[in-house]
């Protein structure tokens, strides 16, 4: 990538290339073909056979020996005995083409718009994985900017810590300052060396992160466009969404309705089976009977046949079978029903919750935002204090800790309402 990305850049790229996304699509494309394979059975069906037989050893049938004339030239039979005949020629052979309609089988019907219905199953369950996807590279996008923004405050931080110790040094040096002052920066020093490690690490994992959820491979670089000054954290237009929601918005509510059509379709199939199938047949071909194999493929000698119907198939009782089955079907429609009515149920507390914990995200943010505001004035005027000698070394080592503290409890509570907000909008249907 030559270019920085922005998070929409990221997510487009993303549902083309996650794997997660690869395989549902794959997964689409096979309901796709399964429509065509129902549609098939509507279509001619035509059949082509041949062959060519060679009966070494022929099966005789045995005929009443009072059949047969007298042999002048043979011993004379028993009338009441039996003899052996061979009705078939030592070599055969055949070649047919059948061809067969359905005219009418209601099950075809309701099978074809089943395979339908399922291809819009796969679709929906496509654009779940897509909201999936979305939320997923969102999350990891901002955890991005939020580990960038903090590994350059505690860079800062070092930087400030590093000229406190060098004129602190200076001042010991001069007699001004005990060692145990020293020291002490030293310490603080060396936790936000260590701190700066973890947040470094913690940076690379969230870029792999990313890289993972736009399914790329991890050694690739990438470049980010965005910063957390284009976050917007306003939620006073999904705070006040409720009565325009629609539970239609939600994906899985409408999987739901469309599992809902298919147990539908599925009583439908069971009942359309009660009625008989048609089906018109024509059979054309030829064939021929030889003891001699030059003779085999003298065409002259190969004789047609063909025959052309109608054919009923109706299977008027099957045991109770068919009774048991659309009882079935039944009771899935009154489980999903209830399915429906448990996840309206669980749609309208997950949106109460998410909107108190995105109101209540943005509340702490903005207190974490004063209180580091707060932190950065106390330190910078602890700093000018000690510069002029009139603060303790102790003071400004208490202010650089509350200010970290206070740069730690920012992020984290920004993190959490970004989190909030993404969470809301899936809920709310609106992500994608």
């Amino acid at each position: 990538f030559d270019q920085p990305l922005t998070l929409e850049e990221c997510v487009e790229f993303a549902l083309q290339n996650n794997k997660q996304m690869r395989i549902i699509r794959l997964e689409e494309a096979i309901a796709e073909t399964q429509v065509g394979e129902t549609r098939s059975q509507g279509l001619p069906q035509v059949k082509v056979q041949s062959g060519v037989n060679y009966n070494y050893e022929v099966q005789k049938a045995f005929l009443p020996n009072a059949l047969f004339p007298p042999d002048p030239n043979s011993p004379p039979l028993d009338p009441e005995g039996f003899s052996p005949v061979a009705f078939t020629p030592v070599f055969d052979g055949n070649a047919s083409i059948s061809v067969s309609q359905l005219l009418f089988d209601g099950s075809y019907f309701v099978g074809l718009q089943a395979a339908k219905t399922l291809r819009d199953l796969r679709k929906k369950e496509s654009n779940q994985s897509e909201i999936e996807t979305v939320s997923a590279v969102s999350k990891a996008y901002y955890l991005v900017l939020i580990n960038k923004e903090r590994l350059e405050l505690v860079s800062a931080n070092q930087k400030q810590l590093e000229k406190i110790l060098s004129d602190t040094k200076a001042q010991y040096e001069s007699g001004f300052v005990e060692k145990i002052d020293l020291d002490r920066i030293q310490v603080n020093l060396n936790n936000i060396s260590t701190e700066i490690k973890r947040v470094e690490r913690s940076l690379s994992y969230s870029y792999d992160l990313l890289k993972f959820q736009m399914g790329i491979s991890i050694s690739n670089e990438i470049t980010l466009a965005d910063n957390l000054s284009k976050v917007n954290l306003n939620a006073d237009e999904y705070l006040d969404s409720e009565s325009n929601f629609n539970y239609e918005n939600r994906i899985d509510y409408s999987i739901l309705k469309v599992n809902e059509e298919l147990a539908q379709l599925d009583l439908k199939n069971n009942k359309a089976t009660h009625l008989p199938r048609l089906y018109a047949n024509f059979n054309y071909g030829f064939n021929t009977g030889t003891n001699e194999y030059d003779e085999l493929f003298n065409f002259q000698q190969w004789f047609g046949f063909g025959a052309v119907g109608i054919s009923l198939q109706w299977d008027l009782f099957t045991g109770l079978n068919r009774s048991n089955k659309m009882q079935k079907n039944k009771i899935q429609m009154e489980q999903l029903n209830i399915q429906k009515e448990q996840l309206e149920n669980s749609i309208d507390m997950n949106i109460a919750q998410l909107k108190g914990d995105l109101a209540s995200a943005k509340e702490s943010t903005d207190v974490q935002t004063q209180n580091m505001e707060l932190a950065q004035s106390v330190y910078d005027q602890t700093q000018v204090k000690y510069k002029n000698g009139v603060g303790s070394n102790t003071e400004l080592l208490d202010a650089e800790t509350a200010l970290k503290e206070a740069q730690t409890n920012y992020y984290n509570a920004l993190y959490e309402a970004i989190i909030s907000k993404i969470e809301l909008e899936k809920a709310l249907g609106i992500l994608y």
